[in-house]
């Protein structure tokens, strides 16, 4: 029988990941938050609006349809006529100590709310995710995050190494990505480098742990975004404990495939998979994909695993 395919299986992780008691708990610091705001926004609105039953197993569950909108909406198999980018996953993390106000994701959740009583949108179940209002409903979230100076503008200068007519397609990469092209090293966020560091024999199965819970593993497979990563069984081939996160300062350094690879998903790619040999030589900058690469695992069976 055949296997389900990858990104189904990534899907149904997240399912039972943002269904989980643990997960839903992580939302009770913001429930009052919430509530008050929605209050509010049902008082301004006419007297059909309805005020969603707010509470953690809601706000866990509106957290996963927004990333399921963002692949319907922006993902790669997208129709073509979708213009923007994904919003980062990283935003919609839940922390493990908890939501907190005014991160990222707390404003996302106010936003999608917002949206939702005043153009009546039921958030009880995630069939909205793939709905007309979709669309609509993350561009609010977009905006609430802008707004709030959560969604990182993303900075990039290219090396003296590129190639003129390179360059060019490049820029106009970062650009049709909402990124800025910049042209100094000082005020970059990324600086892209002419270097390949994903080429043949299997570099893409490689792939690192990054959280373990209820006997199963956070894995972001190198070469994917983030948005891919999946829960899978804490079992070889991903048994490996997971490695602490490095702290990182400064500009990421990164080849170009980062730009292109990131225009592909439409995503801003993970800059630690991309990693250029000049990381490990700028000053104040930690290369933290170098030292992960050591630790990570290849096999036939992540591959067959790992996301189309």
């Amino acid at each position: 029988m055949a296997s389900p395919s990858a990104h189904q299986c990534q899907r149904d992780t997240w399912a039972a990941y943002y269904a989980s008691n643990n997960v839903a708990t992580r939302f009770d610091g913001v429930v009052d938050a919430l509530t008050t705001e929605a209050e509010i926004a049902v008082s301004s609105t006419p007297a059909d609006a309805n005020l969603p039953p707010i509470d953690g197993p809601l706000l866990s569950q509106v957290t996963h349809a927004i990333q399921l909108a963002l692949e319907s909406v922006f993902g790669k198999s997208s129709p073509s006529s979708t213009s923007g980018c994904k919003m980062p996953a990283a935003l919609f993390t839940v922390p493990q100590d908890g939501v907190k106000e005014q991160s990222p994701l707390y404003y996302a959740l106010s936003a999608a709310l917002d949206f939702a009583i005043t153009h009546k949108v039921d958030l009880s179940n995630t069939q909205w995710a793939s709905s007309a209002a979709a669309r609509e409903l993350l561009e609010a979230v977009r905006l609430k995050l802008v707004d709030n100076r959560q969604l990182p503008l993303v900075k990039v200068y290219f090396g003296a190494d590129i190639p003129d007519d390179k360059l060019a397609k490049l820029s106009a990469t970062v650009q049709s990505l909402g990124g800025r092209v910049v042209d100094s090293e000082h005020d970059a966020t990324h600086v892209v480098d002419n270097i390949e560091v994903r080429s043949g024999d299997g570099a893409d199965d490689w792939f690192r742990t990054l959280s373990k819970q209820d006997g199963r593993v956070l894995v972001h497979w190198w070469y994917t975004p983030d948005s891919y990563d999946a829960w899978m069984p804490a079992e070889p081939p991903y048994s490996a404990e997971p490695e602490e996160a490095s702290e990182h300062s400064g500009p990421w350094y990164v080849s170009c495939q980062w730009v292109e690879d990131s225009a592909s998903f439409n995503e801003w790619m993970s800059e630690e998979d991309y990693e250029s040999p000049n990381a490990a030589n700028a000053a104040g900058n930690n290369a933290s994909g170098a030292k992960r690469r050591a630790h990570a695992g290849v096999s036939g069976e992540e591959k067959r695993l790992r996301p189309d």
